[in-house]
């Protein structure tokens, strides 16, 4: 059986509370209670004790002036039994002897004492012996029952209203707290479901400060590094994923254009080329462009990092710019390499970085367009190192700036998304980042690199 927290919080402590101050209670109103008898009784045994001690007989008018003072009735007998004077205005039933009722030398407990029935009126009835004095009366004190249990209720009352509204309010706010706490840990439930279901949104803590809300913070800190760790898994399957179709395209597509390559240069070797006809060239430049593109894809599907050796990005950036060249010509793209000066060494694998920068190379140039530029330059920075590559083109759509290096992500209709998957992949290969930026009315990609890279294990 299922018993919830509120529960679990609620019922002992209303419980326990409310045994505590029932009891409370209780002793309370029976100590006033027996306080209020006690000040009836010593109320009248003053009454009598003054009496016994005057000189003046019990008459019908003292006995009555005794019942305004006490509240009581009296009777007075005379020695042989018969009623001598009584405070009753009239009295249609027959008193008892006092002989028939036990003799107390003062009243000590109206509710131990025996009751006598008058006129349809209870009472209690405590006779007193008569005194010293010379014909002295003994007296019958006749106290209404009624009133004794009035007083008795009256006394007994406030602590009894006191102690049910404490009861009550004791319950009203255990259950006020009971629920605010049982309504807090379920939203902390909820959440811990929501996140088993595979949703990691973070939930408000609410203002409080207590071990709940540190809980809830915790969860949502946990709600945000789950959150991360599923994109991480999420790109490791699809880097995954376009690793093996890397590696299985670029395996068939070298063979290939190995022996393309071979053949154009056998043509150009057998055939003599008429002067100014740079067909062949292009030609050769163009395979061992596309040459450069499956070593790239190669690399996604590599297991193994090769070590790290120097790289000259400058002369880097020269090579790419031969190998781009008649891509720029022919898409009417004025290409700007700035690559002179000293060598601008980095420890690198120079194969993946080659593949990267062409990669960028290539894109800008298609998104420079017709009559735009594009711009390689290789910035030193303290102890990094980055290729930045800037064109005149429009820049990214705005719905894919957040995905723009995930795989597959692309705007071209043509287009599969693995180049910038691949320069992605190569900076965090060698322990960089790849950004992109809208500076005016340019586009720059920047790969940054530390000066001397230690080559990452690809985690495929």
């Amino acid at each position: 059986m299922r018993w919830s927290i509120r529960n679990q919080i609620l019922i002992p402590l209303i419980v326990i509370q409310g045994m505590a101050v029932c009891a409370i209670t209780l002793v309370t109103a029976t100590l006033a209670a027996r306080r209020s008898e006690r000040q009836v009784i010593d109320r009248l045994n003053g009454v009598v004790e003054a009496l016994g001690h005057a000189n003046f007989p019990y008459t019908e008018s003292v006995l009555a002036r005794m019942r305004g003072l006490s509240g009581a009735e009296f009777i007075a007998y005379t020695a042989d039994g018969h009623v001598a004077a009584t405070s009753f205005s009239s009295l249609k039933d027959t008193p008892p002897p006092p002989r028939s009722i036990p003799q107390a030398a003062c009243l000590d407990s109206l509710g131990e004492s025996p009751t006598v029935l008058l006129d349809g009126v209870r009472y209690f009835a405590v006779p007193l012996p008569p005194s010293a004095r010379p014909h002295s009366s003994s007296l019958l004190v006749l106290y209404p029952e009624t009133s004794w249990r009035q007083a008795r209720r009256e006394a007994a009352a406030p602590p009894l209203m006191f102690g049910g509204g404490s009861l009550l309010l004791m319950v009203a706010i255990t259950s006020w707290v009971a629920q605010r706490i049982g309504r807090r840990i379920r939203d902390v439930n909820q959440q811990v479901a929501r996140i088993a279901g595979g949703h990691f949104e973070g939930f408000d803590p609410g203002r409080d400060r207590d071990e709940i809300a540190d809980l809830a913070r915790s969860i949502n800190s946990m709600c945000h590094q789950l959150r991360d760790m599923s994109r991480t898994i999420q790109r490791s399957e699809r880097t995954r994923l376009l690793a093996q179709l890397a590696a299985g395209l670029a395996h068939q597509m070298r063979n290939s254009l190995t022996g393309a390559r071979m053949s154009v240069q056998l043509h150009a070797r057998r055939c003599p080329i008429p002067a100014g006809d740079r067909s062949l060239d292009v030609a050769l430049r163009q395979l061992a462009m596309t040459e450069e593109q499956v070593k790239g894809l190669l690399s996604l599907g590599r297991v193994e990092s090769r070590p790290p050796a120097a790289c000259d990005l400058r002369r880097l950036l020269r090579d790419i710019a031969l190998l781009v060249g008649p891509a720029c010509e022919h898409a009417k793209v004025t290409l700007d390499v700035r690559g002179d000066g000293a060598p601008l060494e980095v420890m690198a694998e120079e194969s993946g970085l080659r593949a990267a920068a062409l990669n960028l190379a290539l894109n800008a140039i298609e998104a420079a367009g017709r009559g735009g530029s594009v711009r390689l330059e290789a910035i030193c920075d303290g102890e990094a190192v980055a290729i930045e590559v800037s064109d005149t083109g429009p820049g990214p759509p705005p719905g894919l700036a957040v995905s723009l290096f995930e795989p597959f992500t692309t705007s071209k209709p043509e287009g599969v998304g693995l180049g910038l998957a691949l320069v992605q992949q190569v900076a965090t290969r060698h322990g960089g980042a790849l950004s992109w930026t809208r500076a005016g009315h340019e586009t720059r990609f920047r790969l940054s690199l530390p000066r001397v890279v230690e080559a990452a294990k690809e985690a495929v």
